[in-house]
């Protein structure tokens, strides 16, 4: 007999739509989604099923219940589960209690618990439920097994009770519309819920999306991300936006698209970094998706070249701040305002010193592994050459600062960009990709297959404030043998 223990997120993720448009419809044993999804039988030989099912509680803001249910094939004899530290056992069906969690040997035990959901950093939410809507991480929770034979796989689903969205690492709870776009190997799915007034149509929001995909050329565009319009209402976010994983985030309802702070590109940016940093190169995780969220936004002509210039100006503020010594930045702005212009001046000299062929993107995505110091320079030098190394030595290593560019500066450097003096306020974006719109009704079913952990970013160096313990509210990582951590950057106000 063999012992196996799993921790997190393993296999395979089941994203359920269960409504697109207005009052909420629970789960039921005659609806759309249960006979696409949930018939007899559950379970494959030898696959174990890990089922979490979300609703909320409209009598109790701040938490949500969940039922985390297991279909066990026959050569899986028994099964232990741990909940995070903060989970109230409501109910058990099939597991008895241990010093060592929950432990069951009948093949279909579930366990519903409920979870505090709120999540907050010193300025108001990261996430929040509200009583009528949540939006919170995907629940997880590691468990143990002993089986016979072959090794069994393993497949983790998660279903919305009620009215909802869920992605790989985000769920949405309550009412909402439904847009979606495709554009290549990348699936936008813009989630707006009944209480949010987005500033920007969700068509717009979903044109600067996609054609950001199309053009930006760090990291890979592809997979589908769950995007989260959030209310603004009656919630203080603590932050513009946040991403969690390589494929969702949320962005407050009210933030513009034709901005030089486009805080949608910004977020978008993260599901394609390397978010795996030294302390040195910490700022590189902001700093990078604020320079690029601006240009991109530039080459959209949605903002002027004088605003272009502007957010980078910004950055002179902080001269005297050494981006490879977070410990000692003075301002939680630092990473954001002087890194994206140290970020745009690698860019700027990368692309000259390599007659346009290099980027920085093309850089950072010749880094294997995590990214430092050393392997940024070794990858700097190879794009460019050794004069704009040591100048990225110098602007990371000193207080050194560069000013921004001049107009005529930027189109030699980036041929092709527009500069247009004012922005085209009504314009829609080209892409030249293939794109398909979808304006999805009634109660569909999505599935992603194929999810496994590894594409989960595990972090060494994470923002201060986010939640990669098992004591935190019941949403992150419950580690067991392993520690595991979820990605999770934000974008400030």
């Amino acid at each position: 007999m063999s012992r196996r223990t799993v921790s997190g997120l393993v296999c395979v993720l089941c994203l359920l739509v269960v409504v697109s448009t207005g009052a909420a419809a629970p789960v039921s044993s005659d609806s759309a989604v249960r006979d696409a999804s949930a018939s007899e039988p559950a379970v494959q030989a030898g696959t174990i099923t890990q089922t979490f099912t979300v609703s909320l509680t409209p009598n109790h803001p701040g938490e949500t219940e969940v039922v985390m249910a297991f279909d066990l094939p026959s050569d899986v004899s028994e099964l232990t589960t741990r909940l995070p530290n903060r989970a109230t056992v409501e109910e058990t069906t099939g597991f008895e209690s241990t010093d060592d969690g929950y432990r069951s040997t009948t093949d279909r035990p579930s366990i519903r618990y409920t979870l505090p959901a709120n999540e907050t950093t010193r300025q108001g939410y990261r996430y929040v439920d509200t009583g009528s809507w949540a939006i919170v991480p995907t629940p997880q929770a590691a468990f143990s097994y002993q089986y016979r034979g072959s090794e069994p796989s393993v497949e983790t689903n998660y279903e919305i009770a009620g009215s909802g969205v869920a992605g790989r690492s985000m769920l949405f709870l309550g009412d909402y519309a439904l847009r979606e776009r495709t554009v290549g190997d990348s699936q936008f799915r813009l989630v707006v819920p009944t209480a949010a007034a987005p500033r920007a149509p969700p068509a717009r929001i979903l044109d600067t999306l996609a054609t950001a995909a199309d053009r930006l050329d760090i990291g890979t565009a592809e997979g589908r991300h769950v995007v989260i319009a959030a209310p603004t209402g009656n919630v203080t976010w603590g932050v513009a936006g946040s991403t969690r994983g390589q494929r969702d985030f949320w962005v407050r309802a009210n933030q513009p698209v034709d901005a030089a702070s486009n805080v949608w590109i910004h977020e978008y940016v993260h599901t394609r970094q390397q978010t795996e940093t030294t302390s040195g190169m910490r700022w590189s995780i902001e700093g990078s998706a604020d320079y690029y969220a601006a240009l991109e936004t530039l080459r959209q002509e949605r903002i002027t070249f004088e605003a272009f210039r502007r957010q980078l100006d910004r950055g002179t503020r902080y001269d005297d701040a050494v981006l490879a010594t977070p410990d000692r930045w003075e301002s939680p702005s630092v990473p954001y305002a002087k890194g994206r212009l140290v970020a745009g001046e690698i860019d700027r000299q990368i692309r000259l010193a390599s007659d346009g062929t290099a980027t920085l993107a093309t850089a950072l995505d010749g880094i294997d592994g995590e990214l430092s110091r050393s392997a940024f320079y070794d990858a700097v030098e190879r794009a460019g050459n050794a004069t704009v190394r040591a100048n990225a030595e110098r602007l990371i290593e000193t207080e050194s600062a560069p000013r921004p560019w001049s107009r005529e500066r930027h189109r030699r450097a980036f041929d092709g960009t527009a500069v247009t003096a004012t922005p085209a306020a009504t314009s829609t974006p080209t892409v030249t990709a293939t794109a398909t719109e979808t304006t999805v009704a009634g109660t569909p079913t999505a599935t992603i297959t194929g999810t496994t952990m590894a594409e989960i970013p595990t972090v060494t160096a994470t923002r201060t404030g986010q939640t990669t313990h098992s004591d935190q509210p019941g949403f992150g990582p419950l580690v067991v043998g392993v520690a595991l951590g979820v990605v999770l950057v934000d974008r400030q106000k």
